[in-house]
């Protein structure tokens, strides 16, 4: 049997300027970051446009795939948010994968950032960022403020709290996720005999696949809902003023 222990909320703990931090979370995080800029300038020095193939071909498809899913959840309004949210994904997928490269057997397990509960809570806050910047961006500042108080100023404080529980519940079902999916794969190393193990390491995969696609689908939807009002607008007035495409010229008309 496999003597591993489950420690729950452990880290390697530093301080700079008086505040803590998480020293593995950190390196873990940089090598991502680190390992995402040199594969994107590995690609993008080696480009090519007619017949793509290996590692470009599979980014291709994954930008493509998420380039479909804007479009079909956030519009054009929101086609600038497209980078954030693509980095966003990329880096919680690899943030949540990592963890599965730990050595079982050992108490110096390597962990997924994202079974810390503070950068989960960084992430979520990024997504809150980009949700009021879209918002003023589109609708502009003193439109989105006023989209507080609809249908009247009896609703400000719905709005609010709805406004605010986003990231708070975004962080805690992302970090719940993970770590819960962490614990799983920690009891089935200790009871499963050798290579069974294997179907552990798949699940952990698709655990990881699903929760920073379901990340990346929230983000998106709640950019969308800070934009929704003038979204609305451009719809209503597409309807009132539709556009007639001009008439062919005939063999009749001069």
């Amino acid at each position: 049997m496999v003597n591993l222990e489950i420690r729950v909320g452990e880290h390697i703990t530093g301080h700079l300027l008086g505040l803590p931090f998480h020293w593995d979370t950190l390196i873990q995080s940089w090598v991502i970051m680190l390992g995402l800029i040199l594969v994107s300038l590995f690609v993008t020095r080696r480009l090519n446009q007619e017949r793509p193939h290996g590692l470009q071909n599979i980014l291709e498809t994954i930008m493509e795939f998420l380039r479909e899913q804007m479009a079909e959840n956030v519009g054009p309004a929101g086609r600038g948010a497209f980078p954030f949210v693509s980095s966003l994904f990329l880096f919680i997928l690899f943030s949540n994968l990592i963890g599965l490269f730990g050595v079982p057997g050992t108490t110096e397990i390597i962990k997924s950032p994202t079974e810390d509960l503070g950068f989960t809570i960084a992430m979520a806050l990024l997504v809150f960022g980009s949700m009021l910047y879209y918002g003023i961006k589109v609708q502009g500042l003193k439109k989105y403020i006023l989209s507080f108080f609809k249908p009247n100023f009896l609703f400000f404080p719905i709005h609010l709290i709805d406004l605010l529980v986003k990231p708070v519940t975004l962080a805690f079902r992302l970090f719940g996720n993970i770590f819960a999916g962490a614990v799983f794969l920690l009891i089935l190393f200790k009871l499963l005999p050798a290579g069974l193990p294997v179907i552990a390491l798949i699940i952990g995969i698709f655990v990881g696949v699903i929760q920073a696609y379901l990340f990346m689908m929230l983000a998106m939807a709640y950019i969308s809902s800070a934009m929704e009002d003038s979204m609305e607008d451009e719809e209503a007035q597409e309807k009132q003023n539709p556009q007639i495409p001009p008439a062919s010229e005939g063999p009749g008309v001069r």
